[in-house]
């Protein structure tokens, strides 16, 4: 019983993707496809001997000892337990990087709108976090020219809100203060609200027309999306 709970994610899969791929494929983008599908086969076979396995057995001992099997991980990050390891890893890392500061956890949104242009390509999904960056730093170049402020960032995105509908959006992680050029803390807890929507607002757009410089319909959506979001994103 305990062995089929700690597997239901795979047993989920085993049971049911085949099927929900014969109705569904279609209508994920085709360029994702091929890997979509590698990913839930790794996961199905992640500890089986379908991806290896290492052989252990002691050729000193008396009698007739049976070899023991470990079988090999897909270290697929879809995997649920792969994938767990894999976060761990990487917040443990993090945790070690980090400054031992006050911190403030911020999630920016995509619009409705937007959301087709990163489900097509999701390669633009990537410069998401660069743009999120830029917002606190444009904030704190404003707030002292002079003193070269570096605030720290981290930030994690998330392709799917809570009722699994494609929903991209960036968990960002930003110290309350930032170092100066000698290396002197600067507190600072507050930040503009309305500065944060109307900046993230300009960064997105301003993505937009650069990757659809002639398209006259993206330049229409973005004027109408400054009309819409008087308030920014």
């Amino acid at each position: 019983m305990g062995k089929h709970k700690s597997g239901v994610i795979k047993q989920i899969l085993k049971e049911h993707f085949d099927g929900f791929w014969k109705l569904h494929a279609n209508l994920l983008p085709e360029s994702y496809r091929k890997d979509i599908k590698e990913a839930v086969q790794k996961t199905i076979k992640c500890g089986t001997r379908d991806l290896g396995y290492a052989r252990y057995e002691c050729l000193g001992c008396e009698g007739n000892p049976r070899p023991v099997f470990v079988c090999f991980t897909c270290k697929s990050r879809f995997c649920h337990k792969c994938g767990k390891k894999y976060t761990d890893d990487w917040s443990d890392k993090q945790q070690e990087m980090i400054f031992n500061v006050p911190h403030r956890h911020m999630v920016f949104t995509i619009p409705k709108e937007l959301r087709r242009v990163f489900y097509k390509d999701r390669k633009k999904l990537n410069e998401l976090s660069k743009q999120v960056a830029e917002v606190f730093k444009f904030y704190y170049d404003r707030k002292s020219k002079k003193r070269h402020l570096k605030v720290g960032v981290i930030t994690v995105i998330h392709t799917f809100g809570r009722d699994l509908k494609f929903n991209p959006h960036i968990h960002t992680l930003v110290t309350e203060g930032a170092l100066d050029n000698r290396h002197e803390w600067v507190s600072s807890e507050y930040i503009s609200y309305d500065f944060l929507r109307k900046s993230w607002q300009k960064v997105l757009l301003d993505l937009m027309k650069k990757w659809f410089p002639e398209n006259q319909k993206v330049l229409e959506l973005i004027n109408d999306l400054y009309k819409r979001y008087p308030n920014g994103f």
